[in-house]
């Protein structure tokens, strides 16, 4: 299985041919420094809520016109899916699915607190190996090799999204959700997480555009 990350929480997961594309959200693509051509085709997309740097329907309408034939999300999802034409298909909490391939499954995870109704958030299982979250660091009972890890959301504070990670107990951890942070100040905050979670025997693993981390 092979590991790509495109900005933000964007993931790309490859494996035996098969591409597996989970939160392709604006904050991806609105500085132009990748577009939907770059990530290319792939077989199924899974969204883990409604905002929009995580769902972004113009993009996911050039993934269906690519050939993508499934997202995969909760109902809430699955009814804006429907508004805009898309292909959807509805996983629950605690459903275990074969998707294109792969084995994905769903972990109801309440998002971060917001000053706004929340949004229902899945986490999101894959094969077993990898976790991502999305807006949350509510799974305490997930267990897997490799976190994708909100590094910085205004739902909580740098420290708290440190100790999930710390307590999750990963052999390695992607950050995500950086686009918070001004750019300048991204490797910075990197650069301490790293002294952190080192501490603790965690390899924390920033991926740059075009890096891959095979597991």
């Amino acid at each position: 299985m092979t590991i790509k990350k495109y900005l933000h929480s964007c993931i790309l997961i490859e494996d035996k041919g098969k591409r597996l594309l989970i939160d392709p959200g604006s904050f991806s693509f609105i500085e132009k420094r990748i577009k939907p051509e770059d990530i290319g085709p792939v077989d199924t997309i899974l969204i883990t809520h409604s905002h929009a740097d995580h769902y972004y329907p113009e993009v996911l309408k050039y993934f269906a016109q690519a050939g993508c034939k499934k997202i995969v999300a909760s109902e809430e999802i699955c009814e804006l899916l429907k508004k805009e034409n898309l292909p959807n298909e509805t996983i629950k909490h605690g459903e275990e699915k074969e998707v294109a391939g792969f084995m994905v499954k769903a972990v109801a995870s309440a998002h971060g607190p917001i000053p706004a109704p929340p949004p229902h958030n899945f986490g999101f299982i894959i094969d077993g190996k990898f976790f991502h979250p999305g807006d949350s660091i509510s799974a305490n009972d997930v267990q897997c090799d490799v976190l994708a890890l909100p590094i910085s959301a205004p739902w909580s504070t740098w420290v708290a999204l440190l100790e999930f990670g710390r307590n999750f107990k990963p052999k390695t951890i992607i950050p995500i959700h950086e686009k918070v942070y001004a750019e300048y100040f991204i490797p910075r905050v990197f650069q301490i997480s790293s002294e952190y979670f080192e501490k603790f025997g965690i390899e924390f693993k920033p991926l740059t555009l075009g890096e891959k981390l095979e597991i």
